[in-house]
């Protein structure tokens, strides 16, 4: 048995990703989970105790490993390129630091010691340790294979292999690339090529733009926390002034970026508009207002250019940018394409994915992936020793309820109980869809306020986001689109809003995941319930968290959630824990 694996290689968003002989993802993980470390900054994707676990379990059957990583080996072998670049554009942009102080040069020099151990470590690891744990005796077996793979090429992999299409057009955007932040492919019976749009070598980038507007809020982009411009963007409106210096900074022709050449001035201009230390946020929902705005104007002019160029029915788009829900959800409206796909995991982790397919790919030339979704439920299992230590030591009321747990729990939460939801394999990507997940009732105007205060501790101005059940989202939302992985934004109907005012944000939007009982049906069977209890088939789903921490990974790291937050019930497969 030959198998693939993917590894995303990047300085953040590390992510393992395993492609069977017959081209199937059969376990795609970011490492941040099993680290509980947030974004894995800086971190191997293959931490040896971990990778040999996950083998043991998903390889066991193992005569030979293809390695795929997500960068090419040119790039890899220097990795002082992704310093020389970085470096280079935090002086252009002037991000607020000074490039030379140690702080900066010692963050640089962890990035690329991961890289260089990531290079190095996973050969030597997998033919010394995996082959002898797994296989036998690794000395009279071939050498491991490692192969590498452009990165933008990852990224559309991952969007294109994992789509519902047979043809598409493929539109890469991100911070950073090997040679620009953003590509354009077409997509074709398995066949990914580039376009005939000639994309210049240019790091001027839509996601570094994103990062500036974060910073100048005040927020962390290295925390991920673009998530809370999103949020407070509509409670601003457009600033004229703010508007015109970001639209001047950077702007498309031609399918690609360019900028005046006065940028450090326009820059400094906003700088000098950047929110203090303690200032209220509240003074600056116009700046994320109109920093969003642009960011879209300028998503959707790459979207246009690439269609007069590519023109299909259909669109796939990856990279980090996709990961922004407010854009997706006005961007099919706009646009010329009937379709769009975002993958579960666009950003860096997804890559994992995209190496392995691609690798796959490689050995198989005439394999062409089935037009299907990917379905994200492709992580860790829930551990059944985990379970007896905590149905044994933790004190907690535990009750076995069957195929029961699906109406007890919908009854639970009618009554405005706030549930930790665990079932099956955890979700690939960022966002919880209904296997680690926060549930509570969208029907209680309270809802909101009471879980960012109990639950998440964070900002009041973050919304959450409704699951629906698919049969009836026409019922619910305007020009109601199929959000499999919470990717994009839609507007509520005027008379559903007061139904369910927990999810609808103050724009009358919510980042909605559809939900199919073919894609997951204990979820499914969850909602129903909740549907013939209440009458409304939606429910408020956030991840499985606190701020700042990622989505739990084992039970331990439910149970220090649940019992540190005013979260009022736990249920794990068929059992309920009750405090």
């Amino acid at each position: 048995m030959k198998y693939y694996i993917g590894l995303a290689t990047s300085f953040h968003d590390p992510a393992v990703a395993i492609v069977d002989a017959n081209g199937e993802v059969i376990f795609a993980e970011d490492a941040e989970r099993y680290l509980q470390y947030k974004r894995g900054l800086y971190c191997l994707p293959d931490n040896p105790y971990y990778i040999e676990e996950v083998l043991k379990e998903y390889c066991s059957d193992c005569t030979e490993l293809v390695i795929a990583k997500t960068w090419s080996k040119a790039r890899e072998k220097n990795t002082n390129v992704l310093q020389n670049i970085a470096l280079g554009l935090l002086e252009k942009f002037k991000f607020g630091f000074d490039i030379n102080t140690r702080d900066i040069k010692d963050q640089f020099y962890f990035a690329s010691a991961a890289h260089a151990a990531a290079g190095r470590t996973l050969s030597r690891y997998f033919e010394a340790s995996c082959r002898n744990f797994i296989i036998g005796n690794y000395r009279v077996k071939p050498p491991t294979e490692v192969r590498y793979y452009n990165h933008h090429l990852t990224h559309a992999a991952n969007a294109c292999f994992n789509s519902p299409f047979n043809e598409a057009s493929c539109l890469i955007v991100d911070g950073m690339g090997e040679k620009s932040s953003i590509d354009y492919f077409t997509y074709k019976d398995g066949v990914i090529s580039p376009t005939s749009m000639k994309v210049k070598r240019s790091f001027q980038s839509l996601g570094l733009f994103y990062t500036i507007i974060c910073e100048n809020m005040g927020f962390d982009p290295l925390k991920g926390e673009e998530w809370k411009v999103m949020g407070l963007a509509p409670y601003g409106k457009l600033d004229q002034k703010v508007y015109d210096l970001l639209r001047s900074s950077l702007q498309v022709k031609n399918g690609n970026f360019f900028v005046p050449k006065n940028v450090n001035v326009i820059m400094k201009k906003i700088k000098a508009m950047a929110r203090t230390p303690g200032e209220s946020v509240e003074q600056y929902k116009d700046f994320a207002y109109t920093g969003q705005q642009v960011f879209c104007e300028i998503f959707q002019d790459l979207i246009d250019g690439l269609y007069e160029h590519s023109p299909s029915k259909n669109l796939t788009i990856s990279g980090g940018c996709a990961l922004n829900s407010s854009f997706l959800g006005k961007a099919l409206a706009q646009s010329k394409f009937n379709n769009i796909y975002v993958p579960s995991a666009p950003a860096d982790d997804g890559n994992a994915i995209g190496a392995a397919l691609l690798a796959f790919q490689e050995d198989n030339p005439k394999w062409q992936p089935k037009p299907t979704m990917q379905l994200p439920y492709t992580g860790s299992v829930i551990k059944p020793k985990s379970i007896e230590k905590l149905k044994q030591y933790s004190h907690l009321k535990a009750t076995d309820h069957g195929e029961d747990v699906y109406r007890k729990t919908a009854e639970f939460l009618a009554q405005g109980k706030i549930i930790g939801w665990v079932q099956g394999r955890a979700e690939f990507g960022p966002r919880s869809l209904g296997n680690r997940s926060i549930l509570a009732n969208p029907c209680l105007p309270d809802m909101k306020d009471t879980i960012n205060a109990r639950i998440k501790f964070r900002e009041e101005f973050r919304p959450f986001a409704p699951s629906i059940l698919h049969e009836y989202g026409d019922e619910y939302f305007e020009n109601y689109q199929e959000s499999p992985y919470m990717e994009r934004t839609l507007v509520f109907k005027e008379a559903v809003r007061d139904k369910v005012p927990a999810v609808v944000h103050v724009d009358n939007t919510g980042r909605l995941q559809t939900v199919k009982k073919e894609w997951n049906e204990p979820y499914y069977q969850l909602i129903e319930n909740f549907r013939k209890i209440t009458g409304v088939p939606v429910l408020l789903n956030t991840s499985f968290n606190i701020m700042g921490k990622p989505i739990v990974h084992g039970v331990e790291d439910m149970l220090a959630v649940f019992l540190m937050s005013g979260m009022d019930v736990l249920v794990i497969n068929n059992t309920i824990y009750e405090k």
